[in-house]
């Protein structure tokens, strides 16, 4: 027991001794070290060194002025004449004119002194600083950094082959060697460059990304170029050139930027896909670092692709302006060769103009812009066409108005507009007016089409004016008013209004309608010269070639007149129809001894009134044949009859027409049948049936029982009874078939 406790003991002992010996040789060591700074030993130099600097420092001087120094806290210079050591080096760069302060940076160089060439194996950093605030301090920079660095001391040329890495105040980039120039200030990133820009609300929320093959800055010009190929990703905008020049303000923002060589721009955004080309992109941005405005120039192209159809666009030069913020396109001015083309739902619409104006608004989307109004400066052509019809626009001038999906919704066309329209196998139709208004609808055709002004139709040999006109896509129908005037190679009118149908070739006209029928393939032929017809309605056809005048309609021709509630024209059948308290007028062919024994003033006609019911005229046959009750009155006779036929040509020895005879104007034979009453001065004679000649100036009275009465009351019967007007004798033959020859006087 003793004995453990003995060893126990002696074992603390010695671990208490040892503490005791350590904390002792602690403090001796302390009190050493400090002894040793405070006299300190003199360092051994290795014999190859000549000498060694605390500091070291030259001046570049060009023209009495200071362009860059180098300075480093430590040199070491080394014997036969191997190049000099230089640690904590800074070489700043002032520039020829003094207006720089740009420095370079890193631990260790190699100097050589006969050639000033610094070599800098290490990290290296660059930073190009910014025009002074009002603090005096650089406002921003670009920050450089690389390895393997030569600087030549003669010519201020600093240059690497090693990879690079540079920050600027919109982000951060690398690339693989650079090149600085002090003199010239212009610093190169040779190949491989790739940029981070920033996210921000100008670039989208999202990141930019570009790449390049190279990229030269020119701090005293404020420039920068980018050498391609080039591609610039941002947000789902793509921009590809061959070269991107940026011009920068003071402190590296971004003022203007310049894509050349066959620069294009995709952009993706809601299911739409833009494209766009040029021979050259300009655009300039904002002190805020809003693009404001872009120009493109040469071979401008352009084509959106939606789910509702394609879009494309082509011009010469085309500017493009922006928002202050958001970067949302607000105004675009295209010239030269400037061509518009929508594809919708199978409607294709071309604009062709050699200027043009385009305002954009928010579309449906948050962040999509749309058309909302278009207007062109100079003359252009509107084409649309779908399967079955091609409409063309020409104006000096047009304003557009889209809807809400950036379509077309209206048109307006001022200073002498020309449209034409092709529909199916019709004639090309054409019209022109002093102002076009047309209005789309939602599948991209026109729906209504206004014109005012000096407005002209013309669809073949068919031609219509007006100072309004109304077209109805949906209808087919044209409403003219304001003096509207139809014509083609037969007949024109006029009326207070009128409605074309396209289709169905239909007319209607109202208000003081007056018609004129030309001679040649007109189905009127009562008098020489034109036929005139007046009512306060007309309905016809084109394709049928009928024609119905109504309410109080009235015609004439030559010494013809002819009224009624409806005059009803067939052009094929060559057929006029009169129906409702018909009234007609027609001179008579009479002869030589009935002029000289009638009571016409000399040089006169012998005029035929005629009042019936209807009235209806074959123009091949020359008659005319009046039905329900005939009152027929000249100045030598008068007939009464059911009905009554007219006729206008001249037949062998001058008895009755035959068909087809060429009409004269003048009536030359009437035949008047069903309860028959002639009159001639105080003779009355009734038959079924009578004949009258206007060449012999004779009535020929048969069927039933004909029979004259004189004012005597003295009558005359016979089978057929025949008197001359102009002999005053009467021809009875008798029932027994002999033939009496009766001449008396006939009283005047």
């Amino acid at each position: 027991m003793r004995n453990r406790q003995a060893t126990r003991y002696a074992r603390w002992a010695a671990f208490a001794a040892g503490l005791v010996a350590l904390v002792v040789l602690g403090i001796y060591t302390v009190r050493a070290i400090r002894a040793s700074r405070s006299h300190p030993a003199q360092a051994s130099v290795p014999a190859s060194v000549k000498q060694q600097m605390q500091t070291f420092s030259y001046n570049g001087i060009e023209q009495n002025r200071t362009v860059f120094t180098i300075r480093a806290s430590q040199a070491t210079q080394f014997k036969a004449n191997a190049p000099a050591v230089l640690e904590d080096v800074w070489i700043t760069i002032y520039g020829r004119e003094g207006d720089r302060t740009d420095n370079i940076h890193t631990r260790e160089c190699s100097y050589e002194q006969k050639t000033g060439g610094i070599q800098c194996k290490g990290e290296v950093t660059i930073d190009l600083q910014g025009t002074p605030g009002a603090s005096g301090s650089p406002q921003s920079s670009m920050h450089i950094t690389t390895s393997n660095l030569t600087f030549d001391g003669q010519t201020g040329e600093a240059s690497s082959p090693a990879p690079v890495e540079f920050t600027l105040p919109q982000g951060e980039g690398d690339g693989v060697g650079v090149a600085y120039s002090t003199r010239s200030a212009i610093v190169r990133v040779e190949h491989g460059v790739h940029f981070r820009a920033n996210a921000s609300e100008r670039s989208g929320g999202g990141p930019v990304n570009v790449s390049a093959a190279s990229l030269e800055l020119r701090s005293k010009d404020h420039r920068a170029t980018l050498m391609g190929p080039v591609e610039i990703d941002s947000s789902g905008r793509e921009l590809s050139a061959e070269k991107v020049s940026l011009t920068l303000d003071a402190n590296f923002h971004i003022t203007n930027v310049v894509a050349e060589g066959n620069p294009s721009v995709r952009m993706v955004h809601g299911g739409d896909t833009v494209l766009a080309s040029a021979a050259r992109f300009d655009a300039s941005f904002n002190a805020a670092g809003w693009v404001e405005q872009i120009d493109a120039d040469g071979d401008v192209n352009a084509s959106r692709r939606t789910p509702d159809g394609n879009q494309r666009f082509s011009s010469d030069r085309a500017q493009f302006m922006l928002e202050p913020t958001h970067n949302l396109l607000r105004e675009l001015v295209a010239t030269g060769n400037v061509a518009a083309e929508s594809d919708q739902s199978g409607v294709s619409q071309t604009l062709k103009t050699a200027s043009l104006r385009v305002d954009f608004g928010p579309g449906r989307q948050p962040g999509q812009r749309r058309i909302t109004s278009a207007q062109t400066l100079s003359p252009a052509t509107i084409d649309t066409k779908s399967a079955d019809e091609t409409t063309t626009i020409h104006g000096p001038k047009f304003t557009a108005q889209f809807n809400e999906e950036g379509h077309l919704a209206g048109l307006v066309g001022s200073t002498g507009v020309e449209l034409r329209r092709l529909s199916g196998n019709s004639e090309p139709q054409t019209s022109s007016a002093d102002v076009l208004q047309v209005s789309f609808t939602p599948d991209g055709q026109w729906g209504t089409a206004e014109e005012k002004g000096h407005v002209e139709l013309k669809q073949g040999d068919r031609h219509a004016s007006a100072s309004y006109a109304r077209i109805d896509r949906s209808t087919d129908e044209i409403a003219l008013t304001g003096s509207p005037v139809l014509s083609d190679s037969m007949s024109r009118t006029t009326a207070r209004q009128v409605t074309i149908n396209q289709k169905t070739g239909q007319i209607d006209a109202e208000g003081g309608v007056a018609s004129t029928y030309f001679p040649a393939g007109s189905s009127v032929n009562l008098g020489s010269g034109v036929a005139h017809i007046t009512a306060q309605k007309l309905s016809g056809s084109t394709s049928s070639g009928q024609a119905v005048y109504s309410g109080h309609a009235r015609l004439w021709q030559g010494e013809s007149v002819l009224e009624a509630d409806e005059i009803a024209l067939w052009r094929d059948e060559k057929k006029m129809v009169a129906s409702g308290g018909v009234v007609a007028v027609f001179p008579e062919q009479s002869t030589t001894a009935l002029k000289a024994a009638s009571e016409t003033p000399k040089g006169g006609t012998d005029l035929w009134h005629l009042r019936a019911p209807e009235l209806t005229y074959w123009d091949e046959q020359a008659k005319a044949r009046l039905d329900g009750g005939v009152e027929a009155t000249s100045q030598q006779a008068s007939i009464d009859s059911r009905v009554l036929d007219v006729y206008f040509g001249t037949g062998p020895g001058g008895e009755k027409p035959q068909p087809a005879a060429t009409g004269t104007g003048k009536l030359t034979y009437a035949i008047a049948q069903g309860n028959v009453v002639v009159r001639q001065q105080d003779f009355r004679a009734t038959a079924e049936r009578a004949e009258y000649s206007a060449a012999q100036g004779k009535f020929v009275l048969s069927g039933g029982h004909p029979t004259i009465t004189d004012s005597s009351a003295n009558t005359t019967s016979g089978r057929s009874l025949t008197f001359f007007i102009a002999s005053d004798t009467i021809s009875i033959d008798s029932q027994e078939g002999s033939r009496t020859l009766t001449k008396h006087r006939v009283e005047k």
